[in-house]
């Protein structure tokens, strides 16, 4: 049967939009349904930031009258005034196992982002690079992490029958208790490098973060994270706006022993945090907070033994001081004593050759899921 794109108007079809993955992963062990009120406000201007410099337009494939995929497209335009470019954005895909359908919705958002000045389209970004991006092509046997995207396994093959190509890859590795305990190799290289910056540098001191000053610590490490990421691929700073609402929305699962900051003086000099995998008590709200998903959420943390490690950011003022193996090796005794025994460091880009290196050779972790991006000229 033929396959129809429209723009979703409405209430109704917003809403058969918003729980169209429910479809899509019936009886998907690994998948984990998202709140679809947090999915609902992330693609609302009225109350995510993110719209104070950017665009959307929400699209459902019907089929015989019945809703089959979706699709977003986004223009972000502090991305475009940042690397001089015109690139669209396309998210929140999701498709049944028909070429057709994807090709459909693809097309469609293609030709959203051209009849907008838009000269190459990149996805998937949900909605954006500082939130889940990419496309799940390695890794298919475990459930995501927090804020990770996970997809069926024949979405690379529908993306690539569309004409899309690989534009970057991302790397999440996995790392464990075990894996740099104490006797280790790892661990003793880390506590020896701790040792040395230590005495090498006194005015170097390390902190969890103060919650009774939540916002300010929020903006203070927003700051430092876009100050380190800046020469990152695809770098575009969290505005002021944005971070004050990731706040909010984090602030229930924080964990503040296990974000580590280091401070020369007054200064915030690097940190190196985690937050708590919510995976299983998502799984087990199953979209909903009410009637019981709030009591999953609240009375489920102190079970959890998974984090998703953010990396290490350090201001470009105090790379030489050598602060990551320091905050590093905080973060694994605090997490170890939180109960927390692994964690998914994601992401890094392939082409990040620094990170990766630096990764590997400290750590030795396991790569155990690959992400892609990928693009299409539109001219």
């Amino acid at each position: 049967m033929s396959i129809e794109v429209r723009q979703v108007a409405g209430a109704r079809e917003r809403k058969l939009f918003l729980r169209l993955p429910w479809a899509i992963y019936t009886g998907d062990p690994n998948w984990v349904p998202p709140l679809v009120s947090s999915v609902d406000r992330t693609l609302d201007p009225q109350h995510n930031p993110f719209y104070e410099h950017a665009e959307s337009r929400l699209y459902l494939a019907w089929r015989d009258g019945q809703p089959v995929g979706r699709i977003v497209a986004t223009i972000n335009r502090l991305h475009n005034e940042r690397h001089g470019d015109k690139a669209g954005f396309w998210g929140f895909f999701e498709s049944d196992e028909d070429p057709d359908v994807a090709r459909a919705l693809l097309a469609q958002a293609a030709e959203d982002l051209r009849s907008h000045g838009m000269a190459e389209m990149r996805g998937p970004f949900n909605p954006s690079i500082n939130a889940e991006c990419g496309l799940l092509v390695e890794g298919f046997g475990r459930p995501p992490s927090l804020m990770m995207p996970y997809n069926p396994p024949y979405y690379p093959e529908l993306l690539e029958q569309a004409g899309h190509v690989k534009h970057k890859e991302l790397f999440a590795y996995y790392l464990d208790q075990d894996m740099i305990a104490p006797g280790t190799e790892a661990r003793a290289r880390l506590e020896r490098i701790d040792g040395l910056v230590r005495r090498r540098h006194p005015e170097v001191a390390i902190r969890t973060l103060d919650m009774s000053r939540y916002e300010q610590e929020v903006l203070a490490l927003g700051e430092l994270f876009n100050a380190a990421r800046e020469r990152n691929w695809g770098f575009v700073p969290v505005t002021r706006a944005e971070l004050l609402h990731t706040a909010r929305e984090m602030k229930p699962i924080i964990v503040p022993d296990c974000v580590i900051m280091a401070e020369v003086g007054s200064r915030l000099a690097g940190c190196t945090m985690g937050l708590p995998d919510i995976g299983p008590l998502l799984q087990k709200a199953d979209g909903r907070l009410f009637p019981f998903g709030w009591f999953h959420l609240l009375f489920g943390r102190r079970r959890l033994d998974a984090m998703r490690i953010f990396g290490a950011a350090v201001h470009p003022d105090f790379r030489n001081l050598g602060i990551i193996p320091v905050l590093f090796l905080q973060f694994l005794r605090n997490t170890k004593a939180r109960g927390f025994f692994w964690g998914e460091l994601s992401w890094v880009a392939e082409d990040n050759l620094a990170s990766v290196r630096t990764l590997e050779a400290a750590f030795k972790p396991r790569l155990y899921k690959r992400y892609r991006v990928y693009e299409r000229q539109l001219a």
